[in-house]
């Protein structure tokens, strides 16, 4: 799946609710919306994972939000990726959910160019398939993997509520 089939899945499943919240698309190369909150703006974004697809361990994205002068990603004054506002039931149903991904993928054959490479690289390539028991924390670095658009689905049957806890969350407060 190409980034744009990514993010095109994922705002059609998320901007429904946050334009209906008040929110703006961002104008950048990734997916963000936005929303004025007092003096500063709220911005929720995506990013694909620059390694690209994978045909045997699919890919990975990111969810950040961030607190600016503008609307443009990057720019914040206050900048979080999402495990820093989920609760200990809900990386453990990260950690879960990422373990049933990670199910359905398929190592490559032997004849697959990564097992020219080094060593290292190798270990790194197969370290996508395995699955991984160690608790996530706030401040884990979660990418959300996926190999199909049933994944990416998946997420934001868990990630649309979060993100709406979030905003309510920002709303309330001076960040």
């Amino acid at each position: 799946m190409k980034s744009t089939e990514v993010y095109k899945e994922i705002n059609s499943i998320i901007f429904p609710n946050l334009k209906s919240n008040g929110f703006k698309k961002t104008k950048s190369g990734m997916l963000g919306f936005y929303k004025k909150l007092k003096s500063h703006y709220l911005i929720i974004w995506f990013q694909c994972s620059q390694d690209g697809f994978d045909q045997y361990a699919g890919s990975k994205f990111i969810v950040e939000t961030q607190i600016g002068n503008s609307t443009e990603i990057g720019g914040s004054l206050h900048r979080h990726r999402i495990p820093y506002f989920l609760t200990q039931a809900e990386l453990d149903n990260v950690k879960k959910t990422e373990n049933k991904i990670k199910d359905k993928l398929r190592r490559p054959p032997k004849s697959h160019y990564i097992f020219t490479m080094s060593e290292d690289v190798q270990k790194w390539y197969n370290k996508k398939f395995e699955k991984d028991n160690v608790a996530y924390s706030n401040t884990s670095d979660i990418w959300f993997i996926y190999f199909d658009i049933s994944d990416i689905q998946k997420w934001f049957g868990i990630l649309q509520a979060i993100i709406d806890r979030i905003i309510g969350d920002y709303e309330k407060t001076d960040y």
